[in-house]
């Protein structure tokens, strides 16, 4: 069953083809459904999936013979950019400079402000992607358009391209433990001193509130704050 970031990923691409084309890589492809799914468009040639799970890999493998792609989708199991087989780095390597673009759906990083994995992506990214390839970047409301617009200063050679496809006000299921961890861990980084993050009040129309005071009212009330589920688009100038 996919997630609403999933599904979300999979209608950008759905709804932005013209984007996608020649080579791709999607990083952290899990059971590969983004890559799968982008394989179908007719301008594309091939997809390396690079994930750090062994099973996913496995599972990805099988839903690419499923699904009729195996020739143009390849998984491999890989630390972020780096693959930890010999023979696929040099598989990888090969592609410097060749892909036209880059799918991505992270999860939170820990520790931090849960953004670093969006960082790592688009840093690792520069040293495979043309000049003028795009990446399809899964960052979520929550995280507000300050520290989205604050990527392209942070990496270096990436123009920030908009929005490319966004939920409607969907529940930040707090019931799922991964969610309950993230939103634990975006009100420690506002006590540390960190951007806010912003969702909606789930009681009050048009009311926004910061992590912190989302925490308490699900502590308080067991109702789970509102967010969208979004994929960005940042193209890659090669400064």
């Amino acid at each position: 069953m996919f997630t609403p970031a999933t599904l979300i990923a999979i209608q950008a691409i759905g709804s932005n083809k013209q984007l996608i084309t020649g080579k791709g890589i999607d990083w952290g492809s899990g059971t590969g459904s983004l890559a799968i799914s982008a394989s179908r468009i007719n301008s594309v040639e091939r997809i390396i999936g690079l994930d750090i799970s062994a099973h996913c890999v496995e599972v990805a493998r099988q839903n690419a013979l499923i699904n009729g792609v195996e020739d143009e989708v390849e998984f491999i199991l890989s630390d972020s950019y780096t693959p930890l087989a010999e023979a696929d780095k040099r598989t990888l390597d090969v592609l410097r400079g060749q892909i036209n673009f880059v799918l991505a759906n992270p999860p939170a990083s820990e520790g931090d402000d849960g953004f670093e994995y969006r960082r790592l992506i688009l840093e690792g990214a520069r040293s495979y992607l043309v000049p003028g390839g795009v990446v399809f970047l899964n960052i979520s409301y929550q995280y507000g358009q300050q520290r989205v617009k604050r990527l392209t200063q942070q990496v270096s050679g990436f123009d920030y391209g908009g929005l490319l496809a966004s939920t409607d006000w969907v529940p930040f299921d707090l019931r799922r433990i991964d969610l309950l961890h993230c939103l634990e861990n975006y009100a420690e980084e506002e006590s540390r001193g960190g951007l806010r993050y912003v969702f909606a009040s789930p009681e009050v129309k048009h009311v926004f509130i910061n992590a912190r005071t989302a925490l308490a009212n699900f502590q308080r009330s067991g109702i789970s704050p509102l967010t969208r589920w979004q994929t960005h688009l940042f193209k890659y100038c090669d400064i």
